[in-house]
Formats: structure tokens, C-alpha cells, sequence
């Protein structure tokens, strides 16, 4: 079995001034698409569930997918868990532990945007959802020094931890920026896996620091998700 997980960002119209809709999928997509992947006999499991799942400590469903949202925006809340309820799926969501509650300022092609705050995270975890890390600053890890490099990946787990009060297991890595070096910190830090943007679905051999993962956003239909779904659970996965 190979279980591909899903990188959302912003559920929402993107809003005027934005130059680039790569980052957006609007309600109505969200729900096609979730509707798409329930009638081919999808459910949804969060990241935890698939480390755990690696790890033989538990067993998934037979046709699983792990739907994350990358930066914590608040269209998480308002906008996808009310059509995540629909299908009584979870989710994962990574949130950049030093911008928690403030806006985001990374996506120049597009107007800021609230993420969430503690309260709103804590309520994730509390109905049964995973919060992970996206880094502290959502910096592009790769190439950094060992002690920024700790700051980054250790810091938020740090962070976040403090903040919830649950382990972080897992780390989105900003950009998908990732090597051999950037993987063997990740492990330093702590982090029981790392989510990166290479098209792979995740078996119980691929190496869990390298999980596969496809990012969707723009113009796309159910049925080109879908047909990118194939895709990438036919590609093999590299360590």
C-alpha cells in the first residue's frame, strides 16, 4: 500500500492584487475535490497516523490520504474543516511557530493573509487533528548553517510543543528546500518524519524524513487531480 499525502495552502477566492493563484483553491474546488477522492473509496488519516502506520504501531484504512495545509492560514478553519466534516476526515496542518496568530510575509505573490492562533491550534488537536511544524521563520532550511539550521527545525518543535502541549512528530519543509544534510538534522532536531514536495506516494519502506507529498492550487479540476494522483502514486520513492 502507498499512501499519498496532499499539500494544500489557502482555501479561498484569491483575493484582489493577487499576481499568482498557486497557493489557492477556492471552497467550491476544495469540496469537488474532496468529493472526487471519497467516491473512489479515499479516507482521509492524518501524518501521525501514517508514521505510526510505518512503525507497524497501527493500521490505516485501505485506500488512505493525508490532507495537509501548509502555513496555518485561518482559511483552514473557516473554510476547510467544515467540508473535512462532511467526510469525517482529519487533517494535518504546519504552522510556522514564530508567526502564530500574526500574517504571513513569505508569498509576495499575493496579498497577506491572518494565520492561526494558539487558541484555534490548540482546538485542532483537541478534535483530533495533527499540528506540525513548518519551521520557525519559514525559511528555506537547505543550505543553512548547523545553528541556524537548529533554530529552524528544533526551535519550532520547541515551539510548538510548548504551545500545545502534544509532541510535534512531524515537519513540512518550507519550499520543499531539502538534502541529505538538511534530512540528517531534521532527525537531530527530533522529528519522527519530514514532508517534502517530491511526487511520491509513501510506502512502509520510504524513508520517513522523505515523505512524498503533491501540492495542489490553481485552476485544478477534480479530474486533473485526480489524474495527478495516479501519477504520483505510480512514481517510485527515492531515499
Amino acid at each position: 500500500m502507498r499512501v499519498p499525502i496532499l499539500c494544500y495552502h489557502r482555501v479561498e477566492v484569491p483575493p484582489a492584487g493577487s499576481e499568482s493563484d498557486t497557493n489557492f483553491v477556492t471552497p467550491a474546488q476544495f469540496a469537488s475535490h474532496l468529493s472526487a477522492l471519497s467516491r473512489l473509496g479515499f479516507q482521509g488519516v492524518t501524518v501521525g497516523a501514517l508514521i505510526r502506520w510505518q512503525r507497524a504501531e497501527q493500521t490505516l484504512p485501505a485506500r488512505p490520504i493525508a490532507i495537509t495545509f501548509d502555513d496555518a492560514y485561518s482559511s483552514v478553519t473557516s473554510q476547510a474543516l467544515p467540508a473535512l466534516a462532511k467526510h469525517g476526515w482529519p487533517c494535518t496542518v504546519y504552522a510556522v511557530s514564530s508567526y502564530v496568530g500574526a500574517r504571513n510575509v513569505w508569498d509576495p505573490g499575493a496579498p497577506p493573509s491572518t494565520l492561526l492562533n494558539a487558541t484555534a491550534l490548540r482546538a485542532l488537536v483537541r478534535d483530533g487533528h495533527d499540528v506540525g511544524s513548518h519551521t520557525r521563520h519559514h525559511r528555506r532550511v537547505r543550505g543553512l548553517s548547523a545553528a541556524d539550521a537548529h533554530e529552524e527545525l528544533a526551535g519550532a518543535r520547541d515551539d510548538l510543543e510548548q504551545l500545545l502541549g502534544v509532541p510535534c512528530e512531524s515537519v513540512a519543509f518550507p519550499y520543499g528546500s531539502h538534502d541529505r544534510e538538511t534530512l540528517e538534522r531534521t532527525r537531530e532536531a527530533g522529528y519522527a518524519a519530514a514532508l517534502t514536495l517530491k511526487r511520491w506516494g509513501n510506502g512502509r519502506r520510504t524513508n520517513p524524513w522523505r515523505l512524498g507529498r503533491m501540492s495542489v492550487g490553481g485552476p485544478l479540476s477534480s479530474g486533473m487531480l485526480v489524474a495527478k494522483l495516479v501519477k504520483c502514486l505510480l512514481t517510485p520513492s527515492v531515499s
